[in-house]
């Protein structure tokens, strides 16, 4: 089952939560080494809980970079010429339904699997088609959640994600918003077409 990054942090928070605090034992007086914490009247340290969820956020921030890249890496690039990759992302990116896409995929594969078997190379398994399913209904959401999705380039899309993981307040992510509207609505004006919906 697929779970959106804010899901995650949630569950991990809740569980945190309802965990008894995170404590590092030390004798009174903060112990070898005597770094900066938070004191108890036991004198205990307290792992500070903003720092706890930033590291929490970043590491699940990190996560997710990977799993978009393993994602959007192409089954069989290395067999591809750059121009075939590039045509190969056009042509998803341009595909209606997430059945055409999955089709798209599931040919794509076996196309590979020839072509190596051709070339004497080896080249891992392909994905199962409900593996295929579940990424491209995990790229649909994607779609839906960033404005102007579909004129955008993987890296664009790429770097969008990443400034609005590492803002750090709800303002600074509509700013960042606010900025790719226009932008998305100034190149769909210069293309000629409807702004994203």
């Amino acid at each position: 089952m697929y779970l959106s990054k804010s899901a995650v942090t949630m569950i991990m928070l809740a569980t945190l939560a309802l965990s008894s605090p995170v404590v590092f034992a030390s004798a009174r007086g903060g112990g070898a080494g005597g770094g900066p914490g938070i004191h108890s009247s036991s004198g205990t340290r307290l792992l500070d809980r903003d720092r706890l969820h930033d590291r929490l956020q970043d590491r699940l921030y990190e996560r997710d970079l990977k799993l978009e890249r393993d994602r959007d890496r192409i089954y069989g690039g290395n067999l591809m010429t750059s121009a075939e990759r590039t045509r190969y992302e056009e042509q998803l990116r341009t595909l209606p339904t997430e059945q055409e896409r999955v089709q798209f995929r599931m040919e794509h594969q076996h196309e590979m699997q020839q072509r190596a078997e051709q070339r004497h190379e080896r080249l891992g398994p392909g994905l199962s088609e409900s593996q295929v399913r579940a990424q491209e209904h995990a790229r649909q959401q994607e779609r839906a959640q960033i404005y102007g999705y579909s004129m955008m380039t993987p890296k664009e899309v790429a770097r969008y994600q990443a400034q609005m993981g590492a803002a750090k307040t709800e303002q600074a992510r509509e700013h960042i918003r606010a900025e790719h509207r226009q932008q998305m609505e100034e190149r769909a004006r210069k293309r000629g077409v409807s702004p994203p919906q």
